[in-house]
């Protein structure tokens, strides 16, 4: 059975009070550009239908760490349901503040987000219940698209802009990196090792 069978294989466990939820993510994430996936090398979970245990870039590529100032980095990341004539799938979005005007950032970093196709993965300020759902991937389904560009001179984000990549058609809620935390922190540290 799949998740697209519509069929839940759970019910809801009563929450730990002695572990609430929290909201965010942590400031560090790496985008990387989706053609530079091997995706011959990705390697599912065989217990979590929703874990890559495997990511693996092609040879000499990397991934570029992305950094949020601020107590709520990537405000605006969201998820919703997208209605389709067959399957329902998700949105997914994840906005980047661009704090700088530098012509290097603006050359390396904001025009190739213009015209180009990325793979994000952010850290969950909730780790999960058991803290191995700490690693979520954004874009690796259809790709995260720039779809929003907002700059202005005056505003809040004078130097840059906030910048919403977007993923359509995701046929899940969420995936995650690494069956646990550490096996995650290992992989995510890795695309900037590359």
């Amino acid at each position: 059975m799949s998740a697209c069978d519509g069929l839940i294989k759970q019910g809801l466990p009563k929450g730990d009070c002695a572990k609430l939820p929290i909201k965010g993510y942590e400031r560090r994430a790496v985008l990387i550009n989706r053609e530079d996936i091997d995706f011959s090398a990705v390697e599912k979970s065989e217990t979590y239908a929703n874990v890559l245990t495997g990511l693996g870039l092609k040879t000499g590529k990397t991934g570029y760490e992305i950094y949020q100032m601020g107590s709520t980095p990537y405000t605006g990341s969201n998820a919703a349901l997208e209605s389709n004539d067959f399957f329902k799938s998700v949105t997914k979005n994840l906005v980047i503040a661009v704090i700088n005007n530098d012509r290097d950032v603006a050359g390396n970093f904001v025009d190739p987000l213009i015209n180009g196709e990325f793979v994000a993965i952010v850290e969950r300020k909730d780790k999960g219940t058991d803290n191995n759902s700490a690693f979520e991937i954004l874009g690796f389904h259809n790709g995260l698209t720039l779809t929003a560009l907002a700059e202005d001179a005056n505003g809040d984000y004078y130097n840059g802009g906030l910048y919403t990549l977007t993923e359509t058609g995701a046929p899940v809620s969420r995936l995650y990196l690494g069956e646990t935390y550490a096996a995650g922190q290992t992989l995510f540290e890795s695309f900037l090792k590359a």
